[in-house]
């Protein structure tokens, strides 16, 4: 009996929420979300029963059925998730179990989340894959369906991709742009906390929907502010500009509250302003609003204080943060633990002379020796970590003549594509063995539990992991491969420093123009009314310093006409200096992080190894 395991994170909205509700984003042009996967999870279970009917635990509402019939299910409101994911895929005689750590109405698109990986696994039993885009649109659409009223886009991206996105609502095919910041610089300035209250989104979203379709010029005006507001998010985080992202996050909150009454709550409006008064930047509550849970960014220096200011307050703090994996899949039958993305032929089940093919390899003289080869798929799931890899092991072990029992100790890895194997044997090779050949294929077919105790106890796989980027190794990559993508990501991401520290650097290089040139308006001014004539004061040099920086040479130049254009020269000077400095701090910083890389040794489970052949080999 097969069994599918799906575990998907939920998510946080950091801005753009509502907007995503089809047709809104179409009314404002531009229109994104932006939010990120988080280490809460929605876990669903399917399991073949053998028989028509349908049994449903949903362990979060401590609710147990058994159902004979579809449309006993579609009897049932408790299950009308369930009945609607099962009457898409015309599928019966199954065992569900749906579980999630989110807090109930906690707004984190926990049932969402949970659809995800209820889908995901029927399309799986079903033999009907179904992945990316293609799953969200069904899942959108399977909650409309079930909500009656139209359900956004955004709460299915984290589940399915993880990380930190920005969802473009472009007419056609909204399109995921994942935004490229270590997820440990948005952990160690981002928080959550639970109101206690519970939501129901799809009050809030209908209210504002029916608003906006109906021309209400307070709602559309509204929209518009969260739309620009989230292109500000999404800009300030690809920059790094966390205090940005922080105002930005506060200003989507201004204009959440101002759509329709009922969005805030007493106990959100106390959280919000003991975190703020605390240090942070700003906070808004995660999807429609009226309760559920609120994300704040702020500065790292002030978690502290702001988890004690909401100590005093209703609710409680998360301990959640970005995760940068989506949704990891498991599968378990009787003869197989663990689904593989790599297809691979089962053994066949049967007797044991049924099961055991026996082959000869060609060439050689004398008696034939029994060996048995051995092949399988072991997969190494990591959900933790967002790490589920599979790879494939071939062994050649010798069977005692005596009694046939294997000798996995003397087990060898081989390529069994390099032996020429027949199923004849060659001529004049008898046998040697003491017992019949029938002893010698039971003890083989019997030997399987013995094989995966051999994989489990000696074989590893060893990744490498690099925590600042959130990234891992692919399967045979060597660590210094891994390290020289590390580099380029580090590259990567030095050239975007770059670009936002010479944005920086040249708004103070402007200020300083600006100001250079008021205060010769000023002196202008002074020698205008006594008749002399003027040397400017900021003439050539000035041009050229700028000049300089943009080539990339020093900012001070030699002909400076008065005092204080050498001052103003000698100021340009620093800030180009304090330029270089930053820079190379952060290319050495990123650099750094690159080289960080930490091993990380997985040990198989054996319920995570697939046997996919297991033949006698007499040689």
């Amino acid at each position: 009996m097969r069994k599918v395991i799906v575990r998907a994170p939920v998510r946080a909205d950091l801005a753009g929420g509502t907007l995503d509700l089809w047709p809104i984003y179409l009314f404002h042009p531009g229109s994104r979300t932006v939010n990120v996967a988080i280490s809460y999870y929605a876990e669903s279970e399917v399991s073949e029963t053998g028989d028509s009917g349908i049994e449903v635990h949903l362990t979060d509402q401590q609710y147990r059925q058994r159902y004979e019939s579809l449309s006993e299910l579609a009897a049932d409101p408790k299950a009308a998730l369930v009945h609607r994911a099962l009457e898409h895929f015309h599928l019966t005689g199954l065992s569900i179990v749906t579980r999630t750590d989110a807090p109930r109405g906690s707004g984190l698109g926990g049932s969402s989340a949970l659809t995800i990986t209820l889908v995901r696994a029927l399309a799986e039993i079903s033999g009907r894959a179904l992945d990316g885009d293609d799953l969200v649109f069904l899942v959108r659409d399977l909650e409309t369906r079930l909500l009656g009223i139209p359900a956004g886009i955004q709460d299915y991206y984290p589940p399915v991709y993880g990380g930190l996105n920005a969802i473009h609502l472009e007419p056609g095919v909204p399109v995921r742009h994942p935004i490229g910041i270590p997820l440990q610089e948005l952990a160690d300035r981002m928080l959550l906390h639970y109101s206690g209250v519970a939501h129901f989104s799809g009050t809030n979203n209908w209210e504002m929907y029916k608003r906006q379709v109906q021309r209400n010029r307070k709602v559309q005006k509204g929209f518009a502010k969260i739309a620009a507001t989230a292109i500000e998010m999404e800009r300030a985080l690809e920059s790094g500009n966390w205090e940005a992202a922080g105002a930005a996050l506060r200003n989507e909150w201004e204009n959440r509250k101002a759509l329709i009454d009922g969005i805030s709550t007493p106990e959100i409006d106390a959280a919000i302003e003991a975190a703020t008064g605390a240090g942070a930047w700003g906070g808004k509550v995660c999807g429609a609003g009226g309760g559920g849970c609120i994300v704040f960014l702020l500065p790292p220096e002030r978690r502290a204080a702001v988890v004690r200011a909401l100590s005093t307050v209703p609710g409680r703090v998360l301990d959640a943060e970005p995760v940068a994996h989506g949704m990891a899949i498991v599968g378990d039958s009787e003869s197989q633990a663990a689904f593989s993305f790599v297809r691979s032929r089962r053994m066949p089940q049967g007797r044991a002379g049924d099961v055991i093919e026996q082959l000869y390899v060609a060439g050689g003289e004398g008696e034939y020796r029994p060996h048995l080869l051995a092949e399988a798929i072991v997969t190494y799931s990591e959900p933790r970590f967002g790490v589920h890899q599979t790879t494939a092991h071939a062994f050649l072990a010798p069977m005692a003549a005596e009694d046939g029992n294997v000798l996995w100790h003397e087990a060898t890895p081989i390529d069994a594509s390099t032996i020429s194997l027949g199923a004849l044997p060659g001529a004049e090779r008898p046998l040697g063995i003491d017992v019949p050949v029938e002893a010698i294929l039971q003890s083989a077919a019997g030997s399987q539990d013995a094989f995966r105790q051999f994989l489990e106890e000696g074989e590893r796989l060893r990744i490498f992991h690099n925590p600042s980027f959130g990234i891992y190794s692919d399967p045979q990559e060597s660590r210094e491969a891994f390290v020289e993508r590390c580099l380029e990501e580090a590259k990567r991401q030095i050239e975007e420093e770059a670009e936002r520290l010479e944005k920086t650097f040249r708004r103070r290089i402007d200020q300083l123009r600006e100001r250079s040139e008021r205060d010769q308006r000023e002196l202008e001014a002074k020698e205008e009314s006594s008749q002399q004539e003027m040397v400017p004061d900021v003439s050539v040099s000035w041009g050229q310093a700028l000049y300089n920086i943009t080539a990339g040479r020093p900012a001070a130049v030699a002909e400076a006409q008065s005092l204080r254009e050498v001052d103003y020269l000698e100021r340009i000077a620093q800030i180009q200096r304090a330029w270089d400095k930053d820079l190379d701090a952060v290319r050495e910083e990123l650099t750094s992080r690159a080289r960080a890389i930490e091993e990380i040794e997985l040990v198989p489970q054996r319920r995570n190894i697939e046997i996919t052949r297991y033949v006698v080999v007499w040689k």
